[in-house]
């Protein structure tokens, strides 16, 4: 029975939604892109038109591939689901649903070729003059002596833009990828900033023994600039660790796998810019002497709320000093992708986790808290897309429930 602390699902059935446009329209859409940019046998091209034309009529039904890794959680995240449509499913569900039905599909866990690997490829390729830029501000804050207060700062506000890159919203090179003209504008468009609590966490002393979890989002340039911040965690002492909690297997186009992780390392080694090689090379010391360890769990491809952590997880991040959620599918797991009221306190919703917290998110999708109904108002009169067009963001903290001992998280 549904803890009654918590508002309904969000679903696909409310006509002019963004989660029925995801049904209808994107969802159908990334199956085509799918099988576009990959050079397929005939019974997968099958399966996949299958897929994409059973949306949305066709009935929820068991995963074929029991061979699989995950076949026997996804029973049970499947039974109260079967027989219904995808837009009688919770949204949330629906997509996690949809991706998992391409590796069954593409028989990924036998053949384990991502199907999405074209698309990480030319994020990478696409941005490779933003990344080099990134580079160059990096090796600016090395040069440059500043107060590592200043500097992570920096670094958390560039993995928050960085979250505007979503190809499973915006194919690597489109046109219609949200960007802001300056500093300016960026500003302008965060609806919340808890940065300072986060500073203030991060920068007090006995800061190597602190540990910092990064839930991932999106490879390509967004990837860089987490591996950028870890990096910034790591070179100024702000913690001896950084775990990087990655996806399964692959899933919304461009969430992170372990192998994207060192795809993007290798991609920065190879630049033809010294300040991008020198990156790389600092990230593939920490990865060697184990500063940076890369997390993988099946968690984090189900179709579950946060508070449902299974207990091996939520063993492995309650050693951690802060846990930091990149991206909107975080968010909206975080949240259970749910309707809560916009203005309840962030940290009030995430009381369920007793490890600080901290959200950084560009907004894709219909729900969010932390808001004043007056900001909300104006947000809206000045652009009426502003919950679903990735151009304003939130730095959300929450302090965590049961401080550990001998820790202050004030």
């Amino acid at each position: 029975m549904m803890n009654t602390k918590y508002p309904p699902p969000i679903y696909g059935t409310e006509p002019g939604s963004w989660a029925r446009s995801t049904v209808l329209d994107r969802l159908p859409q990334i199956a085509g892109r799918v099988m576009d940019e990959n050079e397929f046998p005939g019974p997968v091209v099958d399966k996949l038109i299958q897929l994409k034309n059973g949306i949305p009529d066709q009935l929820i039904r068991s995963l074929n591939d029991r061979h699989a890794p995950d076949a026997a959680v996804w029973e049970g995240y499947l039974e109260p689901q079967v027989g219904k449509n995808w837009l009688e499913v919770p949204w949330f569900f629906a997509e996690h649903y949809f991706y998992r039905r391409i590796m069954e599909a593409v028989d990924y866990f036998n053949v384990g070729s991502d199907p999405f690997f074209y698309q990480k490829e030319q994020g990478l390729i696409k941005t490779r003059e933003d990344i080099q830029a990134y580079a160059s501000v990096i090796t600016q804050w090395l040069k440059g002596g500043g107060k590592a207060h200043n500097l992570l700062r920096e670094a958390l506000l560039f993995s928050l833009w960085g979250n505007q890159a979503d190809l499973s919203l915006w194919p690597a090179g489109s046109s219609g990828t949200p960007k802001h003209p300056s500093q300016k504008s960026l500003k302008e468009h965060l609806l919340a900033d808890d940065s300072s609590q986060i500073l203030r966490l991060l920068t007090r002393k006995s800061t190597t023994e602190k540990r910092v979890d990064l839930m991932l989002d999106n490879a390509g340039f967004e990837l860089v600039c987490d591996l950028g911040l870890a990096d910034t965690i790591l070179t100024h002492h702000l913690a001896g660790e950084v775990n990087l909690h990655v996806k399964a297997h692959p899933t919304f186009v461009s969430d992170v796998i372990s192998q994207d992780i060192d795809q993007t390392v290798d991609f920065l080694q190879k630049s033809e810019q010294e300040e991008t090689r020198n990156l790389g090379d600092r990230l593939e010391k920490h990865f060697r002497e184990r500063r940076i360890r890369t997390v993988t769990n099946f968690f984090w491809n189900s179709p579950l709320p946060m508070w449902e952590l299974p207990s091996d997880l939520r063993q492995e991040l309650s050693g951690s000093d802060l846990l930091i959620s990149k991206g909107d599918a975080n968010y909206r797991r975080l949240l259970g992708d749910r309707q809560w009221d916009f203005t309840l306190p962030f940290h009030q919703v995430v009381d369920y986790l007793s490890v600080p917290l901290v959200a950084l998110r560009t907004l894709k999708a219909e729900l969010a808290v932390g808001l004043d109904l007056d900001q909300i108002r104006e947000t809206y009169n000045q652009d009426p897309n502003w919950m679903v067009d990735g151009k304003w963001g939130v730095v959300h903290f929450a302090p965590g429930t049961t401080p550990r001992p001998n820790k202050e998280y004030t």
